[in-house]
């Protein structure tokens, strides 16, 4: 009996992704990895975001944020996701720490909205014309309120 042609091109394609992406992370530096596994294998320790890490992120949602406003994405849902995102690295590449913040879990909640206001920061220096009056001004407000409670 013949096999189908879909069928081992498909296979082949596995394969070939296989080698490509084990000889990818055979040359990635154990220094990059952001978690580290414990000897009995049941322990995750992860390793603090650092400056490094934070501005990354921040960078990536900023230019999501921008790009979606660009097309005409609403801009709630757009800063939502962005900020989703980048709270979601936060949360499941360092566990919620940050080098910066010391030793303690930051909650998702925190981190989201630390990220919606990062993001919107970054968005008005890099493409005020795609943030809102309104929401620009809410900003303003919530970082007075936040200089005044210091």
């Amino acid at each position: 009996m013949k096999k189908s042609p879909r069928k081992t091109i498909l296979a082949m394609s596995f394969f070939i992704a296989s080698i490509l992406l084990s000889s990818c992370s055979s040359s990635i530096k154990s220094e990059s990895n952001p978690t580290k596994i414990s000897a009995d294998k049941n322990e995750v320790s992860f390793i603090p975001a650092s400056d490094e890490d934070i501005f990354l992120y921040r960078q990536i949602g900023i230019s999501y944020l921008c790009m979606a406003r660009q097309i005409e994405v609403e801009f709630p849902k757009a800063i939502s996701l962005a900020a989703k995102n980048y709270a979601l690295l936060i949360s499941s590449r360092h566990g919620g720490l940050i080098k910066e913040l010391g030793k303690e879990k930051i909650p998702d909640k925190n981190i989201y909205n630390g990220a919606v206001l990062q993001l919107l920061d970054g968005a008005m220096k890099n493409c005020p014309d795609m943030v809102p009056e309104e929401d620009k001004k809410k900003f303003l407000r919530t970082v007075e309120q936040l200089n005044q409670n210091k």
